[in-house]
């Protein structure tokens, strides 16, 4: 192992015994996590986040790749059910989310108004969304 996954597998122990993680076993689950990302990305933080940002998009089932024309059936996207054609152009109904804080978990869309969640996209899409964040 190298000097910096050891400093960032013994900073994640102790964070996690702070959370009580080492008594339910989620403290291994992550710190094996680590290990083997680490073994097939080596020490790249960047690349590693990012694998971690596409788990997130898998676990809240948003598509981690392009959408083209081919992922429409009867006007819907297949892989994203918020995405869809409408006459001859196509539609994000959760490209702007509004939230109380970027880190906020929870988001709410909006329909009416100045800025609404749904927008006009093109493909190729990659999903992205705006984030606005709320007084």
């Amino acid at each position: 192992m190298s000097e910096w996954l050891d400093s960032i597998l013994q900073y994640s122990e102790n964070e996690m015994r702070l959370l009580n993680f080492d008594k339910n076993g989620l403290s291994d689950v992550i710190i094996k996590f680590i290990k083997e990302l680490h073994g097939h990305v080596g020490n790249q933080p960047v690349i590693m986040k990012s694998i971690l940002k596409n788990i997130q998009d898998l676990i809240d089932k948003k598509p981690i790749t392009l959408i083209t024309e081919k992922d429409f059936v009867d006007d819907r996207c297949v892989r994203y059910p918020h995405i869809y054609k409408s006459g001859e152009k196509y539609y994000n109904d959760r490209a702007v989310v509004f939230k109380k804080s970027y880190d906020d978990p929870m988001c709410e869309y909006s329909y009416q108004g100045q800025k609404c969640s749904k927008q006009e996209i093109t493909l190729p899409y990659v999903l992205h969304e705006e984030i606005i964040i709320l007084p």
